[in-house]
């Protein structure tokens, strides 16, 4: 049994330094891009990432912007949901595994330093 429990303890060291390596910033992320959290749904409870990526500033002083927003692929953890009445019950099972990236928007459009949405930063870069 003890072998069992090593391998377990293993496994998920090795599963905690993957997911931590995967977090960070990979050496060829993309320059002039800014990323962060923001919420939508009903109440504001769903997050939601934005990245915006800004083209050079042209000589007339606007930029070219390609926002998009959504979830990113990631994994998801095995989980269950059960649901019981007076004489039966259900449960259903999920299986972990990787979800794939969800784009919900993805905008392309020029900018300028007086039409920067109030939410949004300057030129990126």
């Amino acid at each position: 049994m003890k072998g069992v429990y090593t391998a377990l303890t293993t496994a998920a060291a090795i599963a905690s330094s993957v997911s931590i390596v995967g977090l960070a910033p990979s050496a060829n992320a993309q320059q002039n891009c800014f990323t962060d959290q923001v919420r939508r749904g009903i109440f504001g409870l769903q997050f939601l990432t934005r990245t915006m990526c800004d083209g050079p500033v042209l000589p007339d002083g606007s930029w070219m912007r390609h926002r998009l927003i959504g979830i990113p692929a990631h994994y998801r953890n095995a989980s269950s949901s059960c649901t019981s009445g007076t004489y039966t019950s259900n449960c259903t099972y999920y299986e972990a595994g990787w979800v794939r990236e969800q784009i919900y928007e993805e905008d392309f459009y020029p900018v300028r330093p007086e039409t920067v949405l109030p939410d949004e930063p300057g030129h990126i870069g």
